[in-house]
């Protein structure tokens, strides 16, 4: 992309903020602008707003679609019940553009944003530029939330979302860790939701399921398959080279932390007091996770994969 004088006359970074259900007007109608470009939307005589690009792919009704699904999930009988100056009218795209513009709830704005976005990743309408492109604008404007694989995941630190988040993501989808990938998504998806109790849940179930995809494709036993059991497997058969025995201790240690925040905060019946799962101890959760996973798929894949080690 392009810089323009004023961009590159005033580069500075940008305070990354945790996503709190506010979309300003400027991310708005910069997407607003992606989205007509992606969907190649032009105002026709006769029809109105028209997308060559479905056209040509002969999927007319995809935005009639979305629009009937967000209706739907969030209870409206027509756009028009959504708060701010929506629209409703016989063109869908007009309606969902002018939705992404003036709707006044936030989440809904990006549930509109994901759709149109998953919608056209997966009918090759755009590639992994155009996903950058719009990370790029919501990093632009401070508000944290990337689009990952096919749904926005919230982001509290970018140094820790970089380090430890992204890397477990495109690892699990690159090496085939379909069942980790997906329970590590939910996690993000959920907390992104505000439910941390299951969050953290599904962050542990990724994690532990990282090791058993592990355990099942060298064939080592895994007791009950426990979270327990399975670090204990990895230890037995040698899992990290010899030389880190020193450091086994401490590792496992660590290991062994996501399933005891789980265990001691989510895993079990909460009794008679609501148990109120704080924001911070859910992103703990989600990036021991993700540097947890990290590890794991990186040392399968250099010593066992490759055949560095046997």
């Amino acid at each position: 992309m392009y810089l323009l004088f004023s961009q590159r006359n005033n580069i500075k970074d940008i305070d990354l903020f945790p996503y709190d259900g506010d979309v300003p007007e400027r991310l708005r109608i910069q997407i607003f602008h992606l989205i007509i470009a992606v969907y190649e939307i032009r105002n026709t005589e006769f029809v109105g707003l028209t997308s060559d690009a479905l056209n040509q792919v002969f999927y007319k009704n995809a935005f009639a679609e979305i629009r009937q699904h967000l209706l739907e999930e969030h209870g409206l009988l027509s756009l028009l019940d959504a708060p701010g100056d929506t629209t409703d009218g016989p063109n869908e795209i007009e309606s969902c553009l002018d939705f992404l513009l003036y709707c006044e709830e936030g989440d809904w704005v990006i549930d509109m944003v994901e759709l149109l976005i998953k919608f056209a990743f997966d009918w090759n309408l755009i590639g992994p530029q155009t996903i950058e492109t719009l990370n790029k604008r919501f990093r632009e404007n401070g508000i944290g939330l990337e689009f990952v694989e096919d749904r926005f995941i919230k982001i509290n630190s970018t140094i820790l979302h970089v380090e430890a988040v992204r890397p477990a993501l495109m690892l699990m989808r690159s090496t085939g860790f379909s069942g980790p990938l997906d329970e590590y998504l939910e996690a993000h998806e959920q907390y992104r939701n505000g439910d941390n109790k299951a969050a953290i849940t599904s962050a542990a179930k990724a994690f532990e399921s990282t090791m058993k995809t592990i355990c099942q494709a060298k064939g080592w036993p895994t007791s009950k398959g426990t979270a327990a059991a399975l670090i204990q497997a990895l230890f037995d058969n040698q899992f990290l080279p010899n030389y880190y025995q020193t450091q086994l201790n401490s590792l496992r240690t660590t290991l062994e932390g996501l399933p005891t925040v789980r265990n001691n905060n989510t895993g079990h019946g909460q009794g008679p007091n609501i148990i109120d799962i704080p924001d911070y101890l859910t992103q703990y959760a989600l990036n021991l996770a993700g540097a947890n996973i990290t590890l794991l798929i990186q040392i399968y894949n250099k010593h066992f994969i490759k055949g560095e080690s046997k």
